[in-house]
């Protein structure tokens, strides 16, 4: 999505940690799209413009002030449906379109981890060893995340290493299984390990949640259209619980201040 120009000064404050280069409360939260790493949308948009005024060619990419990751642009305006990005490079719009399907796959990077933790029965699937079972839906999945995430059209190649380990860690099992006897969990543990390990180079700070994520669809059974149809309803539940906790935070606000102001008023006709 193209990045557009925006006041930063109407933005609302974000609770939680400070901005790490202001040190003050977070103005129009974002976020640098490889580490994650959030900051005030003005702050790290002056950084990057620091950064590059010091060299002579501009710059496709600027490292993280915090981890010194590479990243290409910065995340903002995320409303829990879309967000906008910037760029490091100004010449650079959109290197690669995601889709609708595609975006909505990154929005759900930016929730809590677990969101279907109480829809899937995680624990049956790795007790019951369904992971030995092939699915058919599980390179289509694949393929539309590694897009989201690495926003790059061509994935074959990472797709290809995440089945082969994957394909190799089930046919281990599998001949294991009569001369050993494992728990679920210790199944859960090794598989999810061994997926990190392959996907850390490509994926790296978002790798654990891509684990997270690939274990949760797999657990469902469920083809791309049943899941994202769970998730998504999920989501649309979380978002409006949100917006109504931020809706009753600010009319309280808004009350608090509306029985404050008569007290004002007597305070100064007693001065006087």
């Amino acid at each position: 999505m193209a990045a557009k120009e925006i006041d930063v000064g109407s933005s609302s404050f974000s609770g939680g940690d400070p901005c790490p280069i202001c040190l003050g409360p977070i103005l129009q939260e974002s976020y640098l799209d490889t580490c994650f790493h959030k900051f005030c949308f003005g702050c790290i948009k002056q950084w990057i413009k620091v950064v590059s005024s010091k060299v002579s060619k501009p710059l496709s990419s600027v490292k993280c002030p915090l981890c010194k990751t590479d990243n290409i642009s910065i995340i903002y305006n995320f409303d829990g449906h879309s967000f906008d990005r910037h760029y490091v490079d100004p010449n650079v719009t959109n290197g690669f379109v995601l889709t609708k399907e595609q975006r909505y796959r990154l929005q759900c990077y930016y929730t809590e981890s677990g969101l279907l933790a109480d829809v899937f029965d995680v624990p049956r699937f790795w007790k019951l060893k369904k992971f030995l079972q092939p699915n058919r839906w599980l390179e289509s999945w694949l393929r539309r995340e590694l897009q989201a995430l690495m926003q790059e059209e061509d994935v074959d190649i990472i797709l290809h290493h995440l089945v082969g380990v994957m394909d190799s860690f089930c046919k281990r099992t599998e001949q294991r299984r009569k001369q050993e006897t494992r728990s679920g969990e210790v199944f859960q543990e090794q598989f999810k390990s061994v997926v990190a390990e392959a996907a850390r180079p490509f994926l790296m700070a978002r790798t654990d949640r891509f684990v997270d994520e690939l274990e949760l669809f797999l657990a469902s059974g469920l083809n791309m259209e049943a899941y994202d149809a769970v998730y998504k309803k999920r989501l649309d539940k979380n978002n409006s619980r949100e917006n109504g906790v931020a809706n009753e935070a600010r009319e309280g606000e808004e009350s608090t201040r509306t029985r404050a102001t008569p007290n004002l008023f007597l305070f100064e006709e007693d001065s006087d």
